[in-house]
């Protein structure tokens, strides 16, 4: 039986998923472009930023580069004087003026360590300058970020950033640039002084040059990712380190110290892999080109022997140009490395810039209404709808209205998350609304100057914030220009004044970090006496004895009743007591209004309040 081949048609479906491999590959190949070129362009883009940063400090930057440049001077005079010795030129032979050559060469060095010492402090007095002001106006573009992006920051990272990514940027604006200003003219120096000894020995080393900028942008582009990665990695680092530490009552409590020291360990251990990578890379980099330039001197040394031999060139001239050769060698490795260490600095620049960069979208607008009489204006919210920026698709707040009347008291309940302190957030606007809008005497918040408005309104929280300075420094908080009798007045109404007369170094007494040596009660009062202080029309009151014994609770209530007189109220209630003295109860469920009205009234209807008072609001 005759078998005959016959051929297998191709399958659509195998066909289909090849040209599907294909076109995949593609894609990833134009993505990769992309990236790359999208590098590339942030390179031109970051690098001429962190250069510009020493602009305004041009005078002494040019004082510094003279320096620089009289000093690397003397140093490619060197290898002449030693050349024209050897060739008996002028009459000085080394044999019969020895002594003499020896004199002028140490005073020739006395002369360049003082212009190095001119070039080093000028470099470096632009570097802590540069960075102060770096530092300054990165601290100011963080602080003037909208909330959202504290929201999705972690403050280690920002420590970070305003720590050891400025330090490497002082780095390339003052080694680096000095040094790289130093080599780089003592390789042109160098290159031209070697030309006039002899151009073929100079052809053969100017070969190599193509070589040595190739290799540096190649290597460049790798060490510039690998260091923006090692610095972002620190930054993972610095925020864990950051909380075990403010946390380390919490982390005791739970036995969690193995558990954040293991943590922390991976943390710098992956930095340390970054790191050790990048340092090969660098190391690979700087001896590739040690190597080129140390092989192109042995060329040298045996082109030049040839030469020596056939008389085109003295002993004193191959002599000269090789000590030019190690000058121009030498130069070129430090170059390098100062390359290396300039892509570090870009990449933390990069972090830096991002930052700075970013504009906060909730500023005042640029020609501000006038701000609404305070003690007589209303607060209202007129359909407003919410989601936090981190959350887009989950709305926080449902069309909700609202209002605050002057003078009067407004209480929020309803069970957790359902947008009492989300409703609260938007007063001062930390948030702007998703939909709707919020008025304050008529005029949208929007419309009005945030200084001004938030001047008008105080917070006083479960746990208030409480600085690491003094009692007196703390309660100053709230009017910084505060004479120290409006201090005590205030702290007198605030029920805290007692209490600090009391202390060693009563007002003058430092806190702790973070107010940890007071008690709950006493943060709370201190918190109380500094809204005191600012005197603002408008308060939010995050149910602040909730978390208070019966003693201290009185004292706070006593000095929460001084502060609430004569003001609009806006208080987050979680107990009873608060919410019997308000004018007017919103109960809140799941981001909507569903009851309105006084305490009796509502606690006569069936609903979420009559439960929320028989299980959670009773005392």
């Amino acid at each position: 039986m005759n078998h005959q081949a016959t051929e297998q048609p191709t399958s659509p479906e195998k066909d289909t998923s090849a040209a599907s491999t294909e076109a995949r590959s593609e894609s990833v190949m134009r993505n990769d472009k992309k990236k790359s070129k999208a590098k590339a362009a942030d390179l031109r883009r970051v690098a001429p930023r962190v250069v510009a940063l020493a602009r305004p400090h041009g005078g002494t930057l040019i004082i510094g580069f003279l320096a620089l440049l009289l000093g690397s001077g003397i140093n490619l005079l060197f290898p002449y004087l030693i050349r024209g010795v050897l060739n008996g030129d002028q009459g000085y032979t080394l044999e019969q003026h020895l002594g003499l050559v020896t004199i002028v060469l140490v005073a020739l060095f006395a002369i360049q360590s003082v212009f190095f010492y001119v070039r080093h402090y000028c470099f470096w007095a632009v570097g802590y300058r540069v960075v102060t002001d770096l530092r300054a106006k990165l601290f100011n573009s963080t602080l003037e970020q909208d909330i959202e992006f504290f929201d999705s920051s972690r403050v280690g990272d920002l420590l970070s950033r305003l720590g050891s990514d400025t330090e490497l940027v002082q780095r390339a604006l003052t080694i680096n640039i000095s040094v790289a200003l130093r080599y780089f003219i003592q390789v042109l120096g160098g290159i031209a002084l070697m030309l006039v000894i002899s151009a073929k020995l100079t052809a053969l080393i100017v070969m190599l040059i193509p070589l040595v900028i190739i290799g540096s942008m190649f290597w460049g582009k790798k060490l510039r990712v690998l260091s923006r990665k090692m610095q972002t990695e620190l930054g993972e680092a610095s925020v864990i380190a950051e909380e075990s530490v403010t946390s380390v009552r919490t982390v005791r409590i739970f036995a969690g110290e193995l558990h954040e020291i293991k943590r922390y360990g991976q943390a710098i251990q992956t930095a340390l892999s970054t790191g050790l990578s990048r340092t090969s890379l660098a190391a690979m980099f700087s001896s590739s080109m040690v190597f080129v330039m140390h092989s192109a001197i042995a060329l040298v040394v045996w082109y030049g022997g040839h030469l020596v031999q056939s008389g085109e060139l003295s002993v004193g001239d191959l002599t000269g140009f090789l000590l030019y050769c190690v000058i121009v060698a030498v130069s070129f490795g430090f170059l390098a490395n100062t390359w290396v260490e300039f892509m570090q600095a870009v990449g933390a620049s990069e972090r830096i810039f991002e930052i700075v960069d970013q504009k906060a979208r909730i500023v005042s607008p640029e020609h501000p209404k006038p701000l609404p009489a305070a003690r007589e204006a209303a607060l209202t919210f007129s359909r407003v709808s919410f989601a936090y920026p981190s959350r887009p698709e989950a709305d926080v707040l449902k069309g909700v209205d609202l209002c605050i009347n002057p003078g009067k008291t407004v209480a929020l309940v309803g069970p957790s998350g359902a947008g009492k302190s989300t409703i609260a957030s938007l007063i001062p606007r930390f948030y702007d609304p998703t939909s709707g809008e919020i008025c304050y005497g008529g005029v949208p918040l929007k419309d009005l100057s945030l200084s001004e408005l938030r001047n008008e309104i105080s917070v006083v929280a479960q746990q208030p914030q409480v600085f690491s300075c003094s009692i007196g420094d703390n309660i100053r908080y709230g009017r910084v220009d505060a004479s120290q009798e409006e201090v005590v007045s205030a702290a007198e109404a605030a029920n805290i004044h007692s209490f600090i007369q009391a202390l060693p170094k009563g007002y003058d007494t430092l806190v702790g970090d973070k107010g940890i040596q007071l008690s709950g009660g006493e943060r709370q009062r201190l918190a109380i006496a500094r809204a005191l202080l600012k005197n603002p029309s408008f308060l939010i009151l995050d149910e602040a004895t909730s978390a208070l014994d019966s003693e201290n609770e009185q004292l706070v209530q006593q000095a929460l009743e001084r502060l609430m007189e004569n003001r609009s109220c806006l208080v987050i209630a979680h107990r009873l007591s608060t919410v019997q003295h308000a004018d007017l109860v919103h109960v809140l469920k799941e981001g909507q209004i569903c009851q309105t009205g006084t305490h009796q009234d509502l606690l006569a209807q069936p609903g979420l309040y009559q439960r929320l008072v028989q299980h959670q609001l009773l005392e």
